[in-house]
């Protein structure tokens, strides 16, 4: 298994069950994206208290998790993650998404995405409604109103 972090995106290569993950969740460091590269024989877990393990960590993070494979993925592995992507257009979708974007602006948006696992859609739009006023202070030193 290799990790390489850019400080926006984790990547995970040559994971054979994402129970790993479980075991290297220092290692992460914290990224706005995890992007997991699976292959056909990689699993969830080896048993339930695995894969519930692994839901848990994915549903719980603060951070956005991305299957990527050009393999198809099973179910299992799709369903824990929040987005899934050909491993060939992973570069170009993480590339699209966080390009010209700050380090502030990529957590605003990660903090948007991440509760929209659980949170109703009027809570993601009050919590987006927040991160662009915060992000507009910033743009205009401080003052949201201008």
């Amino acid at each position: 298994m290799t990790i390489k972090n850019n400080g926006i995106v984790t990547e995970v290569c040559g994971i054979s069950s994402l129970y790993q993950l479980t075991e290297i969740k220092e290692q992460l460091v914290e990224p706005c994206l995890l992007m997991i590269y699976t292959d056909i024989s990689t699993v969830l877990g080896d048993d339930d208290a695995q894969k519930a393990a692994v839901r848990d960590l994915l549903a719980n993070a603060p951070f956005m998790s991305a299957v990527a494979s050009d393999d198809e993925i099973n179910s299992e592995i799709s369903s824990a993650a929040d987005l899934v992507l050909k491993a060939s257009e992973a570069a170009e979708y993480t590339e699209k998404l966080f390009k010209d974007k700050t380090k502030k602006q990529v957590s605003e948006i990660t903090a948007c995405f991440t509760a929209a696992r659980k949170a109703s859609a009027e809570e993601v739009l009050t919590i987006e409604s927040r991160a662009f006023y915060r992000l507009m202070a910033d743009k205009n030193g401080g003052n949201s109103n201008e």
